[in-house]
């Protein structure tokens, strides 16, 4: 009976096994069949190039489209990094930053917790109240108009409505509004919002969090500036709001090249397609900016806008001899009381404003070229009274006042030192003639003033001077920077050209372009013009500014300053009123353009500064703040002259040969010495602050013996041994003190005292 128990079951067991296999081996064989239905018959479609499928990456798809149609190609951009910008010395100026959209899924959590807000729609009340009160203490610095009771109504509404609503949106322009991963981290380390929940597994209890609410944090590169209003506006920005400086002006460097992803939507599921082209990444941008320069610039003109309460400023800081703009400010005041100021303005290379009286520096140029002795002339300040013929031949008399002083006659010097506008007008009127406005404009196109400027950040425009030939009054304010605008930086870069010995250079923004691995491009200083004056008038164009800081009586004369010096050109102009159609006289905008150091220039400044009821002096006071800022820096060595140098006293030198003594001596710094002797080889053997050297003479026997290295350092001495064929055993430290001679061995010991 046991046997046929077990034969039965076995047998059981075996048809049933069967089916089994048959059936597997029936599933198998439809999986092969409909993979390779799914390999041939549909692989167009699988590869997203069947009739059946509609490629939306190409032009009029719509019109492919039907009621039917299940099948699409979509194409998903993927966005390169952008380069990002470096000041000359690598320091990064601009960078990429991720912020976060915040988003809140009322809807998800509505459904996920259905159950329980269906029972207690208040059920979560007290952890949203927690969760505003949190929110709000985290986010009123960039939100002030949000308060608690905003959150609070935000999460419950968007509950009851079952919305999915976006909390804070990135708005790339205001960095005042991001919200960073150290807010991101906060909101979801709110204990309240996990609860506990644990497991049994093999025995052990696990503990893990779930989160409560349903918060969506979505990613978004902007571009943050690390040093915060710093040249702000002149590395510039690229939103399709708002588009300026280098970010604009070099976007197609930076952006880099966008690559692509498609993908096939069939039956609403998405499936990788093969076409991918991956993006290009920008290259990065480095710029002249100095930062210890652009920080001093920045940090003094704030100071002085905030101390005078101006509407706006402006300063920019050139290298002579390449044009290189070291440092750029744009301040405009953001807030009442002055004490805030920003970069929300280009005013250095748009600001449509006169130049005063710094444009008579161009003025003296076109005189001075027309005047072979300029110390001759005679001309009357503080009040004038000028004759302009008419075109009818009649004689119209135009009486001028620079002050209510009795009128003086001076020299042409002394008219460009004490800025008279009277003066100047006279010194053009009597070199172009009092009709020859068209000359002298003439003139002024040679200078370059007149012709359009290409640099890295878009065109930089001329002088816009009206035609006014037949107009006295055009004609006479023209002369000292009146009736006509200039861009700002157009004054600096002609007064750059007289402090390079009349080369005049472009602004130049950006020295190279780098990728991850090499430099890609180079960009060399641009000269525009080999000389803008002949080579007298620009040195006696140099004389002239000295003398308006350094001569008695010149208009920046009370801020010479002997550890600093400095020359340039005072300016001060009325402000035009565009509603009331005149010039107002309460209110002015006043400027200094100049260099330094004065007997060789490094740097060539400007400051600008408009809405002050002061005179030009505060601008002088700011730029001489500026230089010496730029002058105490730990960067200045550099351009400092080797005669300004302090000396170092030099100890005992090893043997010269006495033809070469002095030559080495001048060379550096010493005097040199008249020395009466026989001996082929002198030494010095003491020199003092002062530039004296004491000598001694060393006779050739003594030399070729063995040189005398007593009183050197043991670094010199040990060379001068060595090259004499000599070893050299040393004991001690400091000085030589003594040498002894081992003939056998043929080698020096030197005994050292520190």
């Amino acid at each position: 009976m046991r046997t046929n128990n077990k034969q039965e079951v076995s047998a059981s067991t075996q048809r049933r096994m069967t089916v089994v296999y048959l059936l597997t081996i029936l599933l198998g064989l439809a999986c092969l069949v409909k993979i390779l239905y799914l390999s041939i018959a549909e692989r167009a479609i699988a590869s997203g190039t069947s009739d059946k499928c509609v490629d939306t990456t190409k032009d009029g798809w719509e019109d492919l489209e039907t009621d039917d149609t299940y099948c699409y190609v979509k194409e998903n951009t993927l966005r390169p990094v952008r380069g990002e910008i470096y000041d000359e010395n690598g320091r990064v100026l601009v960078a990429n930053f991720t912020v976060f959209e915040v988003a809140f899924d009322g809807k998800g959590f509505a459904k996920e917790y259905a159950d329980t807000l269906k029972k207690n729609p208040k059920a979560y009340d007290e952890i949203f109240r927690q969760l505003a009160d949190d929110f709000y203490a985290q986010f009123k610095d960039r939100y002030p108009k949000y308060d608690a009771d905003y959150y609070y109504n935000f999460f419950t509404h968007n509950i009851q409505k079952k919305h999915y609503a976006t909390l804070f949106f990135v708005k790339e322009w205001d960095d005042r509004t991001w919200v960073t991963g150290v807010d991101t981290a906060f909101v979801k380390n709110r204990p309240y919002l996990y609860k506990e929940v644990f497991s049994e597994k093999s025995g052990d209890s696990i503990r893990r969090r779930v989160v409560h609410t349903h918060f969506n944090f979505v990613p978004a590169n902007v571009r943050v500036n690390p040093y915060g209003e710093m040249a702000k506006r002149t590395l510039g920005a690229e939103t399709p709001a708002h588009q300026y400086g280098l970010e604009h002006s070099m976007n197609d460097i930076l952006a880099g090249v966008e690559g692509s992803k498609k993908y096939l939507e069939l039956n609403h599921a998405k499936v990788p397609l093969r076409d991918r082209l991956d993006p290009s990444d920008g290259y990065n941008i480095h710029t002249t900016i100095k930062l210890e320069v652009q920080h001093a610039v920045h940090n003094e003109l704030q100071r002085k806008l905030s101390e005078l309460g101006a509407e706006w400023g402006c300063a920019i800081v050139m290298e002579t001899k390449t044009g290189e703009i070291k440092a750029i400010s744009n301040l405009r005041r953001a807030s009442a009381d002055a004490s805030y100021y920003n970069e929300s303005m280009e005013y250095a290379l748009n600001a449509k404003v006169e130049p005063g009286s710094t444009f008579k520096l161009a003025s003296l140029l076109a005189y001075l070229e027309k005047t072979p002795d300029d110390t001759v002339g005679r001309y009357t300040i503080y009040d004038y009274t000028f004759d302009f013929p008419t075109k009818s031949g009649k004689v119209k008399r135009y009486r001028k006042v620079d002050h209510a002083y009795t009128p003086v006659d001076v020299s042409a010097l002394e008219v460009f030192k004490r800025s008279s506008n009277v003066g100047i007008a006279q010194m053009v009127f009597e070199k172009y003639g009092k009709r020859g406005f068209n000359n002298y404009l003439a003139q002024l196109k040679k200078f370059g003033l007149l012709d359009t400027i290409h640099s890295q950040l878009g065109d930089l425009l001329p002088a816009r001077i009206r035609d006014g030939s037949n107009d006295f009054n055009t004609y006479y304010a023209t002369t000292f920077g009146a009736g006509f605008n200039i861009p700002i930086i157009r004054t600096l870069v002609y007064y750059n050209a007289i402090a390079n010995d009349g080369k005049m250079m472009a602004p130049l923004f950006v020295r190279y372009v780098t990728n991850t691995y090499d430099t890609i491009q180079r960009f060399e200083p641009e000269v525009l013009m080999d000389s803008i004056a002949s080579a007298s008038t620009v040195r006696k164009a140099r004389y002239y500014l000295e003398q308006v800081v350094w001569g008695q009586g010149g208009t920046a004369y009370r801020y010479r300053d002997e550890n600093c010096m400095f020359a340039g050109k005072t300016g001060t102009r009325d402000i035009w009123d565009e509603q009331m159609h005149c010039y107002r006289k309460d209110i002015n905008a006043v400027s200094f353009c100049g260099y330094f150091p004065m007997d060789h220039p490094q740097y060539t400044v400007i400051v600008y500064i408009y809405g002050v009821p002061q005179m030009s002096s505060v601008a002088v006071d700011a730029f001489g703040r500026i230089a010496r800022s730029i002058m105490n820096s730990s960067n200045y060595s550099a351009t400092r002259k080797a005669s300004d140098s302090p000396f170092t006293p030099l100890g005992r030198t090893a043997p010269i040969q006495k033809k070469y003594f002095n030559t080495l001596l001048s060379g550096l710094g010493y005097d040199t010495v008249d020395y009466e002797t026989d001996a082929t080889y002198l030494r010095v053997d003491q020199t003092d602050t002062n530039r004296h050297v004491t000598a001694r003479a060393l006779p050739l026997s003594q030399y070729q013996k063995m040189p005398d290295v007593r009183g050197m350092l043991a670094s010199d001495a040990v060379t001068e041994l060595i090259r004499a064929g000599y070893q050299v055993r040393i004991n001690g430290r400091g000085r030589v003190k003594s040498q002894v001679l081992d003939d056998k061995t043929h080698t020096v010991r030197l005994y050292l005292d520190p």
